[in-house]
């Protein structure tokens, strides 16, 4: 199957989301963004835009099946079935486990994991009608490492790499391939709100390659795997890290 032509991209409004809404933009593709942040994922169709792209926003909360279901309902009505989606939306909040509340873990497993499967399962379903497609999903060097301050996210992240398997397997007859990208420490809001810029520097050093990453670097990985150069790739994890994940 070509590459898609018709790509939903979720949590788009900023960092690594609008970086592969913009890598993905081109004349002839049908982009459409998804984001929590009104301002921020309207920017980024703007954006889109100028690069050639048929791209519009929607405000979408992935963690409410409603709210996924209709938007994927707008996207066919308007432009046809999507062939491709980049499940990328996340929350990231820190508590210490000892004292974390159940409404916190129980929101970012809804936004993170479910909202995953629940984006996955929409596009899908609309898939099946156009003979297959590709679906990125996003999980973090988190879900390998654990973190600190941060058992919903990594326990939500490490469930990210076992849906994509699992999907995976049940999609391969209607010609749909899903596969993961595992980030490592990269320029985002995330890290960001954690670390100086001094800290970013020094944790790049340690790193093989010698930086953190940037949002361009996973842009392009998640690029290929939606292309047909990654035809014969389903249910494949793959790190994108600068070679961190050799670290002890």
């Amino acid at each position: 199957m070509a590459a898609p032509s018709k790509i939903i991209v979720t949590g788009a409004a900023q960092g690594i989301g609008r970086a592969v809404a913009l890598r993905l933009a081109s004349p002839g593709v049908h982009i459409a963004v998804w984001d929590t942040q009104a301002v921020g994922v309207e920017e980024t169709a703007s954006l889109c835009r100028g690069r050639g792209a048929v791209s519009r926003a929607w405000t979408v909360d992935v963690g409410v099946e409603d709210q996924v279901e209709g938007a994927v309902l707008d996207f066919t009505r308007e432009w046809g079935s999507p062939d491709g989606l980049v499940a990328n939306a996340g929350i990231f909040p820190r508590s210490r486990a000892l004292d974390m509340q159940l409404s916190e873990w129980e929101r970012v497993l809804r936004v993170n994991l479910t909202g995953t499967f629940l984006c996955a399962r929409a596009a899908a379903r609309a898939m099946t009608k156009v003979g297959g497609g590709a679906i990125v999903t996003m999980a973090s060097g988190r879900a390998l490492a654990g973190a600190a301050n941060g058992a919903h996210y990594s326990a939500t992240k490490s469930g990210i790499i076992a849906l994509t398997k699992s999907l995976a397997l049940d999609w391969a007859p209607h010609g749909i391939r899903v596969n993961c990208v595992i980030p490592g420490l990269s320029d985002t809001a995330q890290p960001r709100g954690e670390m100086s810029d001094d800290q970013l520097h020094a944790a790049g050093a340690r790193i093989p390659l010698g930086r953190i990453g940037q949002p361009e670097d996973i842009a392009g990985v998640v690029a290929f795997l939606l292309g047909s150069d990654a035809a014969y790739m389903t249910g494949q994890s793959v790190a994108v890290n600068g070679g961190a994940i050799m670290i002890p």
